[in-house]
């Protein structure tokens, strides 16, 4: 169920959610088990309108996930829903949307921070590589800048940055409480830019794109001996659009210098490699 309720320049936003799970192991069978959880998950939002141009806000948001040995799809001797506790998280934000220069520019900005417990992994056993473990407590706490608008008329621009501090709270190992969190980068920009010519040129049905995105390094899920390295990528684009027809028209080329980079690793031997340069057309008919 929810609510909102409206009070002067105040919005509230309520919400509780119930939420059952049930896994059967040896279903209809005479040593059928059955196992059982529930959640109550509340919602939370507030927004305060300081003007017509910016509003503030705060939320808080649970969550609840179930999880089994199915994630493996290996054997187990003990019912599957039984063997880990289910993922709980909840999430805190404080932001402001905001509206410049008559609407023609738009920023969000935010403030967060993120708490998981139980969450589940591989162990890293050679012997027994489909062995699942789980982790006590997960925290990340960051900051979030959205900027979309016009810089001119026939100049668009969308830029976001983020800064996140993921670290491990809890862990069986206690080596690594405090550390950061694995293939999670602090830093992360991603810019993109789009100009339509105007329309007293001979490229008025045209328009063109660049963008770049950043991410910064990351510790690998394993071995934490080495960083992966941070990448930047440059993409483009080009547009045509006749003013006068339906059809929309566009090919995107990504990472443009074909750059090598790499999205995470576990060890030396296990990285993941990001994609190469890669080309996409697509047509778009308006009826």
């Amino acid at each position: 169920m929810q609510d909102q309720i409206k009070w002067n320049k105040f919005n509230l936003f309520l919400s509780l959610r119930q939420e059952w799970f049930q896994d059967v192991t040896n279903y209809k069978e005479n040593n059928e088990i059955v196992v059982k959880d529930s959640k109550l998950i509340p919602r939370i939002g507030l927004t305060y309108t300081v003007n017509d141009k910016i509003n503030i806000y705060a939320s808080y948001i649970e969550g609840f996930q179930p999880q089994s040995n199915t994630a493996s799809l290996a054997p187990i001797t003990i019912p599957s829903g039984r063997a880990f506790q289910p993922l709980i998280s909840n999430s805190k934000e404080v932001g402001m949307k905001a509206d410049f220069f008559n609407k023609k520019i738009h920023v969000d900005l935010s403030i967060y921070e993120i708490i998981q417990k139980n969450i589940l992994l591989n162990a890293n056993d050679p012997s027994n590589p489909d062995l699942l473990i789980t982790r006590g407590k997960e925290r990340s706490r960051g900051f979030e800048m959205d900027i979309i608008g016009y810089i001119l008329p026939n100049w668009q621009i969308y830029a976001t940055y983020g800064y996140n501090d993921a670290k491990i709270v809890e862990d069986t190992n206690p080596a690594l409480v405090g550390a950061r969190k694995q293939n999670t980068p602090f830093h992360s920009v991603n810019v993109w830019q789009k100009y339509s010519f105007p329309q007293n040129t001979v490229m008025k049905d045209f328009a063109i794109g660049l963008g770049i995105q950043y991410s910064g390094n990351k510790v690998p899920m394993y071995n934490r001996s080495f960083l992966v390295p941070d990448y930047t990528l440059l993409d483009a684009a080009i547009y045509y659009t006749p003013k006068q027809g339906h059809l929309e028209m566009a090919l995107n080329v990504n990472n443009l210098f074909n750059k090598t980079y790499w999205l995470g690793a576990q060890n030396y031997l296990r990285l993941f490699p990001g994609a190469p340069r890669n080309a996409m057309l697509t047509a778009t008919y308006k009826f």
